[in-house]
């Protein structure tokens, strides 16, 4: 099964600045890699972005587990992307990340207003009400 991140998430990452970076030791434990910005969106559901540093774990990976944990004060919401993630770039330590799943935290986002959307809405409402009148009788 292929989980893929829909567009709409995509938009969303777009609108934070920074996120916290985990990685996953050899034990399952969630490991803080640092904070990171200037998070790339690249086709295929992948994110690209650069670390300042790497802790040393058991155990050197090519490809490993890694979460990503997008906030920003004043959004209603925040992210967390899952996912794998492996080196570029040893020298420069850029990172690509696959997204296999994203949780959104928060308050959803409220639509705009729309008169027309609303007066659609009384419409539709109130001919299905005379329909089920006709049908029943009453």
């Amino acid at each position: 099964m292929i989980n893929t991140l829909p567009t709409a998430n995509l938009a969303k990452i777009s609108q934070f600045d920074n996120a916290v970076f985990y990685c996953m030791n050899a034990s399952s434990e969630r490991i803080p890699v640092g904070v990171i910005s200037n998070v790339a969106i690249l086709p295929d559901n992948k994110l690209e972005f650069t670390v300042s540093h790497f802790p040393v774990l058991e155990n050197s990976w090519n490809v490993f587990a890694a979460e990503l944990h997008f906030y920003k004060k004043g959004l209603p919401f925040n992210l967390r992307v899952h996912g794998t993630a492996w080196f570029t770039s040893k020298d420069d330590l850029t990172v690509q990340f696959n997204t296999l799943h994203v949780e959104s935290f928060g308050q959803p986002e409220e639509r705009a207003y729309s008169l027309q959307e609303t007066i659609a809405e009384i419409f539709s409402t109130t001919s299905l009400f005379f329909k089920k009148m006709l049908v029943t009788g009453f």
